[in-house]
């Protein structure tokens, strides 16, 4: 009984190949036309729990010359696999917002925030929504650019999330990434005017 309860919260975490997505980067949204003609200032913030998501986010900084800064829990996950899938579940299923670990004192200063995550339970995780919508930061008229990481589905609905929890920001098309692969990163950000450095 135990093993298949752990494979349902497998399952629950990383999808399962069943899904009509299978990695295409087509996206749910039309993209934001982004203007080049600007010196922006670049946030990168992300949430991982395997490093996957930290691979793509380190690339992206690594490309734009962006600060990075890594969405945490106060209260940390549970370290064992199947304690923090149901832990992740519940606060899904209750809507629970946890409290971040840091803030980011200069957070005005950015006009261009790329944010991340894995697919957990079909979606976001809690902690990166938490950021875009319960820490205080003013996201109106910054360039949001969402990005994931995921191993069998919903992708495109995970990004679609990040930019409805910020619907007066612009949004440039988004970056899925399987597994934490980077490829492809490069010309990504060419395409959305958004190789910085």
């Amino acid at each position: 009984m135990k093993a298949k309860s752990i494979i349902i919260l497998i399952l629950g975490l990383i999808g399962c190949s069943c899904s009509k997505f299978t990695g295409s980067k087509e996206p749910l949204y039309i993209g934001d036309e982004i203007s080049s003609d600007t010196t922006h200032n670049v946030l990168v913030a992300y949430f991982s729990r395997s490093g996957n998501t930290e691979q793509v986010a380190t690339a992206i900084a690594e490309h734009t010359g962006a600060t990075l800064y890594r969405i945490e829990r106060e209260v940390p996950y549970p370290e064992d696999f199947e304690d923090c899938a149901t832990e992740a579940k519940s606060e899904l299923n209750d809507s629970i917002f946890p409290a971040l670990k840091d803030t980011i004192a200069d957070f005005d200063k950015y006009d261009v925030i790329f944010v991340g995550g894995p697919v957990w339970w079909h979606t976001a995780p809690m902690p990166v929504l938490s950021f875009l919508k319960k820490s205080g930061y003013d996201f109106n008229g910054k360039i949001v650019v969402p990005f994931c990481s995921y191993a069998n589905m919903f992708p495109h609905e995970t990004l679609l999330e990040l930019v409805d929890s910020t619907p007066n920001s612009l949004h440039p098309t988004g970056f899925i990434s399987e597994k934490g692969d980077t490829t492809g990163i490069a010309q990504w950000l060419d395409d959305i005017n958004l190789k910085l450095k």
